[in-house]
């Protein structure tokens, strides 16, 4: 029994809605006979900032992880072949769907995927409750990658310093500027005042290859919605992995020795903040090949 194509779009539909790299949506998927298969959009993939394209593969790992919330939340569960070829590397993972009730975890993530934002800016000086950090932690690292609070009090004003230089930089350098008027259509705000209530986790690794960006960004995925069920204001952050101290530092004394992959910050929205509006979307017909077969 396979899912028909109502059921293979809305999954789709609910995966490209996963964050990425200045929106670029680095992804494309492929119908088989019985899955559906994810593969690097090589042609999004944002040169300037994300040269080597780690960005690239934790935006993969994000939409594949919505899409098995959106086969899951239609009764839908998944088997997931991740690097399926090495012949083909830009093929990132295969999904075989088979009939399975959602848990109730599913349903409200797949609730919290249309609310979504990827939220820079000042949050509210009141900290989320341990209890959620907690859960969201536990939540992500079901996918087999180490979730971190950052509180170290060497490893966090190292990260909240990195975390101000990369914007200045975002706004100081021409190439940047350009590349992120291109991928959003506009330019930059000024730089993000990055208060220090909000709750800075740090995804790691074992490994720092292929298939650990990817379960990385599927890790990621469950922190930014499992945030945003809880009603936290929440975004990823990458580009302070880049600075020459802060890296190391976060490996040694916060993620024992693992490689960090992602940084996402949680807090409260402020009260008086406006709600922000959900980004476009690439339609369906240009990021999936084959969807005129009627299912999978």
């Amino acid at each position: 029994m396979n899912p028909d194509e109502r059921t293979v779009r809305t999954a789709i539909e609910l995966a490209v809605r996963a964050p990425s790299v200045h929106n670029s949506q680095p992804w494309r998927w492929r119908l088989g006979g019985r899955t559906v298969h994810l593969c690097a959009g090589r042609d999004r993939q944002v040169r300037e900032t994300d040269p080597n394209g780690p960005e690239l593969l934790l935006a993969c790992g994000a939409a594949l992880h919505h899409l098995r919330i959106g086969f899951a939340v239609q009764g839908w569960r998944t088997r997931v072949y991740r690097l399926p070829d090495p012949a083909e590397p830009d093929h990132l993972a295969e999904i075989e769907p088979y009939p399975g009730e959602p848990g109730a975890d599913e349903v409200a993530l797949a609730a919290a995927i249309p609310r979504r934002r990827s939220d820079r800016r000042r949050y509210d000086p009141r900290r989320p409750p341990e209890a959620h950090v907690s859960l969201v932690i536990d939540r992500a690292q079901t996918a087999g990658v180490l979730v971190r609070a950052v509180t170290d009090r060497r490893a966090r004003p190292q990260l909240v310093r990195a975390l101000a230089e990369c914007a200045r930089h975002q706004l100081l350098g021409p190439a940047v500027l350009l590349e992120l008027a291109a991928w959003r259509g506009h330019w930059p705000p000024s730089v993000p005042d990055h208060d220090h209530e909000s709750v800075l986790l740090v995804l790691g690794t074992r490994a720092d290859d292929r298939a650990a960006r990817l379960r990385a960004g599927e890790a990621m995925s469950e922190v930014l919605l499992s945030a945003t069920g809880l009603g936290l204001a929440s975004c990823a952050l990458t580009d302070p992995l880049g600075s020459i101290d802060v890296r190391p530092t976060l490996a040694k004394e916060v993620l024992d020795g693992a490689h960090p992959q992602v940084v996402c910050r949680l807090g409260w929205a402020r009260l008086n903040a406006e709600p922000l509006p959900a980004t476009t979307r690439r339609p369906l017909d240009e990021v999936v090949q084959n969807f005129a077969a009627a299912a999978v």
